[in-house]
């Protein structure tokens, strides 16, 4: 049976303090940049089996639906702040009434203590409503959460002449987008439901765990925006289809134009652990030199001197090349599994490839890319594979006068023949280098599979502007 609502009632809308605490999390992450003025107004809805909670924050909507105990269907617009003094962690339920006009209560209870709290309910209209449903929903790979969530960390804080701080989601590409105007970050492989390119807002919501995880993501088109649904949560993003937007194609070195590497998983680990100590960290740039030639190191100059980490496990084809970047730029590429570095060197960008991702970052002066160094402490990430080296003594030997006669002196005899060496060492030592031969040739192979698999994602990828010698679209 359901309930009706009591006399000189409007509407009675019941949510439970868990599910107040978690739009409000979710809430706080929706606004592109720097929030300003209060929070905007919660428009709750109870229809049949179902309640809504949606609110706006500068044209992004956000919205959840979740089961509720049947009752009658009502709609009523209540202050965030309302959420805040209700929400908890348990499920108990959270009865918010109107009446008598523009009165309205929250009742719940609080360790066993019954709470109240009056409130000014504004009139539902239409500034409150959100966005309509797509027609039709397109189901995509959950990692467009995490896509989405990334470029816009990538993206510009603040607003330009350029949509750096919006992120591009190309339809026909089927990639997200995000650029600074130094860092790009490219996400592909995916299939949308439209052929245009669409500039939403940079929003942190993407990234809030009552969103990451969701399995079922569907996206759409309605009332110009993009909507994306993550399970009971939906975010529809204002799209502007006519925004102008760096170019990127082009930026990302070319296939056999340059140096590749592939970063084995452990070395990748070590690099990420090795950064915070390495020198020049308070450098303008804060550089990190990267120098690929038929291996790979990394090093770094400080007033100390420099200090240089060779990556044992991951080897490097290509011509040899040597570049300077921000140590920001690798540590986040090595973190999102970026492990494929490509450089054409001569100051050209470089680019970070992992599965279905590319950063592109641009490459600092070449005069900060740090040049072998005798007196560098070197370390390696396998020690195992390159044991210590201690300098051999110096062996003084005095050569007594030559012997003009052709007759041996007192006490000299002719040197013993040399030892022969001991075929079993030698072939065991012969068996250990074709074995180390063997597993670079087979990572090296392996880099380039993964290169060749990549390739489709490598020519969408995109540039930043100004640093990254960009034109801007053509109107």
């Amino acid at each position: 049976m359901i309930a009706r609502t009591p006399a000189g009632v409007s509407a009675v809308v019941v949510i439970t303090r868990d599910l107040a605490r978690r739009f409000r999390a979710v809430a706080a992450t929706c606004a592109a940049g720097r929030r300003r003025g209060p929070a905007p107004p919660v428009v709750a809805r109870a229809s049949g089996d179902t309640v809504t909670l949606t609110a706006r924050f500068d044209g992004v909507t956000l919205g959840v639906t979740t089961p509720a105990p049947p009752g009658p269907a009502g709609v009523l617009v209540a202050p965030m702040a309302v959420l805040e003094a209700v929400e908890g962690a348990g499920a108990g339920p959270v009865e918010l009434r109107v009446s008598g006009g523009h009165s309205g209560e929250a009742r719940w209870v609080d360790a066993g203590t019954p709470r109240s709290l009056p409130f000014e309910a504004p009139s539902p209209g239409r500034p409150d409503d959100p966005p309509p449903d797509p027609a039709e929903w397109h189901p995509v790979p959950p990692r467009l959460l995490a896509a989405l969530h990334e470029c816009g960390r990538t993206a510009a804080r603040d607003p330009g002449r350029y949509a750096l701080h919006r992120v591009q989601v190309r339809g026909g590409a089927g990639a997200v987008v995000g650029t600074d105007g130094r860092t790009a970050l490219v996400a592909g492989g995916f299939e949308f439901p439209f052929g245009e390119d669409l500039l939403v807002p940079a929003v942190p919501a993407f990234g809030c765990r009552e969103l990451a995880g969701t399995a079922a993501v569907h996206v759409g088109r309605a009332g110009g925006h993009l909507a994306v649904r993550a399970g009971p949560w939906t975010v529809w993003l204002p799209a502007d289809a006519g925004g102008r937007y760096p170019d990127l194609d082009g930026v990302v070195p070319r296939a056999g134009a340059g140096a590749v590497a592939g970063l084995d998983a452990a070395d990748a680990a070590a690099v990420l652990a090795a950064l915070p100590g390495l020198p020049g960290a308070d450098g303008e740039g804060r550089p990190v030199t990267l120098d690929l030639d038929g291996g790979v190191a990394v090093r770094a100059r400080g007033p100390d001197g420099v200090a240089e980490l060779r990556l044992s496990r991951s080897p490097a084809a290509g011509p040899p090349a040597r570049v300077a970047v921000d140590r920001a730029a690798l540590r986040r590429a090595l973190r999102l599994g970026c492990h494929t570095v490509r450089t054409a060197g001569g100051g050209r960008p470089v680019a970070f490839e992992g599965a279905g991702l590319t950063l592109v970052t641009v490459a600092l002066d070449p005069d900060a890319a740090v040049a072998p160094d005798p007196a560098a402490r070197v370390t390696h990430t396998d020690p195992a594979a390159h044991g210590p080296v201690h300098p051999r003594p110096e062996r003084r030997t005095t050569m007594p006068p030559p012997d003009t006669t052709g007759v041996p002196g007192p006490g000299r005899a002719d040197p013993p023949p040399a030892e022969a060496p001991d075929p079993l060492a030698e072939a065991e030592a012969l068996r250990a280098a074709l074995a180390e031969a063997a597993a670079r040739a087979g990572r090296l192979v392996a880099a380039l599979k993964h290169r060749r698999r990549e390739q489709k994602a490598l020519t969408q990828a995109w540039s930043s502007l100004r640093a990254l010698n960009l034109t801007p679209d053509r109107p």
